[in-house]
């Protein structure tokens, strides 16, 4: 987490610092939604669920340990741009994001292509890389973080900091 440039201290408004043109702007939009509603289709065999929530996460998280991730990296062709891998990271990346963005005084905002998007908490001006997160747990740095209680304590970061 850091604070995102242009923080003056004051709330910020993250329509007004959407910096995407109105056409990228809503095409990243729905990606992300279409992210975390395909991440929720696909975590359907790890755990029954009508929405992505805190169970979600910790399920998924508990799931894909440093077998499973292996398996996915060894099986992922790096020169297309759809393989497993990619996938389950941007999948992942999107159910953190959608999961902070479902907090009162978080949200996101956007960048291109989508999975450079953020998430920002708008009274300290904190930045979430949400996608860097879900890289971290797809690779060795961060397979056994708990990211369920990593949100929890990001959380409590950013509300001890106001």
């Amino acid at each position: 987490m850091y604070v995102i440039s242009g923080f003056d201290g004051r709330p910020l408004n993250l329509d007004k610092i959407q910096y995407l043109p109105d056409d990228l702007l809503e095409y990243n939009k729905k990606q992300l939604q279409t992210m975390a509603d395909a991440a929720l289709q696909d975590y359907q065999h790890i755990i029954k669920s009508d929405k992505l929530d805190l169970n979600v996460l910790a399920a998924v998280d508990k799931y894909y340990d440093r077998k499973r991730i292996a398996e996915i990296i060894s099986k992922s062709d790096p020169t297309d741009f759809s393989n497993d891998y990619v996938i389950e990271v941007c999948e992942f990346g999107a159910t953190l994001g959608h999961l902070f963005n479902q907090v009162d005084g978080y949200g996101w905002l956007y960048s291109h292509p989508y999975f450079h998007s953020i998430i920002v908490h708008k009274d300290t001006g904190f930045g979430i890389t949400v996608f860097d997160w879900a890289i971290k747990k797809f690779s060795e740095y961060g397979v056994d973080d708990g990211f369920a209680a990593k949100f929890k304590m990001a959380l409590e970061s950013v509300k001890q900091a106001r």
